[in-house]
């Protein structure tokens, strides 16, 4: 399943754009919004493949809501806007599209299948191997072996069955080269192996831990909690 955000301050046109990617088959939409801070939230809440995001938004710029998150979320931008002066800006965020009201569904329909090309893309780019490095020597770790990983500043702890080894790389970026079919976030600090999952239980009357099949117990952070709930076919 694809997921999509739709940021635009006129009602009509988020219903327009909403409509048309549920019509289309894998695609959801997880949120809409035409204000910057509860854009901002509803983007690291659900970490969407797409966002479609106007220009000009309640409370702020769509453009400097983008930067400020570029970093933060793995998101294709396609920018919606009846203004062509921020195209320069709108790709140097390397931006999917930029659409140019009014649009044509086709033009929709031509974003969603880039999106789902550069996502197969990516898959085929993941790693199978990490190498490791440590003092005097590289091992080879087969990625199918970690159960689950957890950041820690500029390097991860990667946790196997029997070990952890120290990984000198951003959570971020290994959560880029890995396959988002087999590894997914759970918390700001911590992805796990989804083949390695036991079991769910709660806190305090909810889910809250996931429990993993070499005894360690990693908790599951609020705004990751939908996104994982959907990819095990859970109800919220």
């Amino acid at each position: 399943m694809h997921h999509c955000i739709v940021i635009d301050d006129e009602n009509l046109a988020r219903e327009r754009i909403s409509s048309f990617v549920e019509e289309q088959h894998n695609w959801q939409i997880d949120g809409e919004s035409g204000e910057y801070k509860e854009a901002e939230s509803l983007l690291l809440k659900y970490r969407p493949d797409v966002c479609f995001m106007d220009i000009n938004i309640i409370g702020g710029s769509g453009i400097e809501l983008a930067e400020q998150l570029a970093k933060r979320i793995d998101c294709y931008w396609v920018f919606t806007t009846a203004s062509s002066d921020y195209a320069l800006q709108a790709f140097d965020l390397e931006a999917t599209d930029y659409l140019l009201k009014p649009f044509e569904n086709s033009r929709l329909a031509n974003v969603l299948q880039k999106v789902e090309k550069l996502k197969r893309q990516t898959v085929k780019q993941c790693k199978n191997v990490l190498a490791v490095k440590s003092v005097g020597a590289v091992e080879f770790v087969n990625v199918q072996d970690i159960i689950w990983i957890k950041g820690s500043a500029n390097y991860v702890e990667l946790h196997c069955a029997n070990r952890m080894l120290l990984h000198r790389e951003t959570l971020c970026k290994l959560e880029m080269q890995l396959n988002p079919e087999k590894f997914i976030r759970v918390h700001r600090s911590a992805m796990v192996n989804v083949e390695k999952i036991n079991s769910l239980s709660s806190e305090l009357g909810r889910f809250s831990l996931l429990h993993l099949n070499n005894g360690d117990e990693v908790k599951i952070g609020q705004g990751h909690k939908a996104s994982l709930f959907e990819f095990l076919g859970l109800d919220g």
